[in-house]
């Protein structure tokens, strides 16, 4: 049986309301197996992993139901265990201020007749510009807490927050609907505290964004030919009958705004390209921008919003059509705040990649709706754990002095590998064994080493 280290105990522990005392026991038997497996993460493997001192018999019944059982049986549910995990990160990692969520969605791929919740969604890995590509899995939407820790050196970081299930079929919740539904539950949670929401374009959408609360500012892309019009109405001719107008003249699309910009000679007035100098995807860019304020009826209604059209001179990037609800937002924050959405497709990568996401082959509603939540809930416990307590490890040290030029300490992967040799150190310890339990220890890690195999 794995060790609890002292440093990780407080992290799990906060956990503790969201769970019964027996499902909580579980949860940490299932959290360090979870880390310590080696092989495909399916429940099986994972579950005999939390027993590396026993050899896996398969002449007879497993004895595994708690494990299974805690996924498809037990009283929890994610939206609580969101809740502790919000309230760890923001005391941990002392998020002052304004709360910065990201919204994105991301396919977990899925086979099986039998599978409840299955669908056909497309798949961003294998989509081109010219070409969508669909795979059958669970459509996840995420909303997760942006951190920035300059002092520490870290880039931004998404911690998941929230996931719900994307069904397919007519009468399910869309993406966005499913993403105003989180951001409800956020909003209650902290009362007093005000958000800014990144999107995607898909977010950007009146399902989402109609009668937005008020402390919350979204940023988010929209399309290059939207219709926009001027939120300064007119004053209506005097005697003129009928409804009054609610919006201006139409506006020039967002496409249409840079091309006006560029054929602009003179350096005064509207459209006119800004040299902006910003911090986006790990390095300073020197971008032009140019901004105008417009409503967007089709999605915003008429509530006035701020449209920011960037452009990079040296050609790498394509122009980019921005928008904000704060129309007094600048230009930098505008661009800054979008490039922060790329932490959450970091996310999902490491999700799948480093902590095998899409390994365990549970088909029952009840598995479905909490493995996948739990696993990213887990993935921020271990994320605040390693930005506060594992970094000063004397594990972490040590892998600190062996990464290479391309390695990074902040990566999942490499809190995963300092996390998973604390754990080592912490339950086979030859400084304080006998010659029978070093006899154990050595055996447990033989069993440990063919459960990987």
């Amino acid at each position: 049986m794995w060790i609890m280290i002292d440093s990780l105990a407080p992290f799990v522990d906060a956990l503790t309301p969201a769970f019964t005392r027996p499902s909580f026991a579980t949860g940490c038997q299932l959290l360090l197996a979870w880390v310590m497996c080696l092989g495909k993460h399916t429940l099986r493997r994972v579950a005999h992993s939390a027993r590396p001192d026993e050899v896996p018999d398969h002449s007879r019944r497993h004895g595994l139901d708690g494990y299974y059982n805690f996924f498809e049986r037990s009283s929890w549910t994610p939206k609580a265990l969101a809740q502790r995990v919000g309230i760890l990160i923001l005391t941990r990692l002392k998020v002052w201020g304004v709360i910065t969520l990201l919204v994105d969605d991301t396919l977990a791929h899925k086979r099986g007749r039998s599978v409840w919740g299955l669908g056909w969604f497309r798949d961003a890995v294998a989509s081109t510009r010219k070409r969508t590509a669909t795979a059958p899995g669970h459509n996840w939407v995420v909303v997760a807490v942006a951190v920035c820790a300059p002092l520490t050196g870290a880039p931004v970081l998404a911690l998941p927050l929230l996931a719900r299930l994307h069904r397919p079929g007519k009468g399910q919740s869309g993406c966005a609907g499913l993403a105003r539904e989180m951001l409800g539950e956020v909003l209650t949670w902290w009362p007093q505290r005000r958000f800014t929401l990144v999107g995607d374009g898909a977010y950007a959408t009146k399902g989402l964004l109609a009668d937005l609360d008020e402390r919350v500012t979204f940023v988010g892309r929209l399309r290059g030919d939207a219709a926009v019009y001027d939120p300064r109405v007119p004053p209506a001719p005097q005697g003129k009958r009928g409804q009054k107008a609610k919006k201006g003249p139409k506006l020039p699309k967002p496409k249409e705004a840079a091309a006006k910009a560029d054929r602009k000679r003179t350096a005064t007035g509207d459209w006119v390209w800004q040299d902006v100098e910003v911090a986006v995807y790990g390095c300073a860019r020197s971008l032009k921008a140019l901004a105008y304020e417009v409503v967007w009826p089709t999605v915003l209604g008429y509530r006035a919003i701020r449209v920011v059209v960037v452009r990079d001179p040296s050609g790498r990037m394509r122009d980019c059509y921005l928008f904000t609800t704060d129309r007094k937002a600048s230009l930098s924050w505008v661009i800054t705040m979008f490039a922060w959405r790329w932490a959450i497709e970091v996310l999902f990568r490491a999700s799948k990649q480093v902590l095998d996401l899409e390994a365990p082959q549970h088909w029952s509603q009840g598995s479905v709706e909490k493995l996948a939540p739990w696993v990213w809930s887990m993935q921020s416990v271990i994320m605040v754990w390693y930005l506060t307590a594992g970094y000063h490890t004397a594990e972490a040290e040590e892998l600190r002095g062996l990464m290479g030029e391309w390695d990074s300490e902040w990566s999942l992967r490499h809190m995963v590998q300092v996390l998973r040799r604390a754990i080592l150190n912490a339950t086979i310890n030859p400084d304080s064994a006998d010659q029978a339990q070093l006899r154990d220890m050595v055996q447990t890690l033989k069993n440990w080493a063919n459960l990987a195999a």
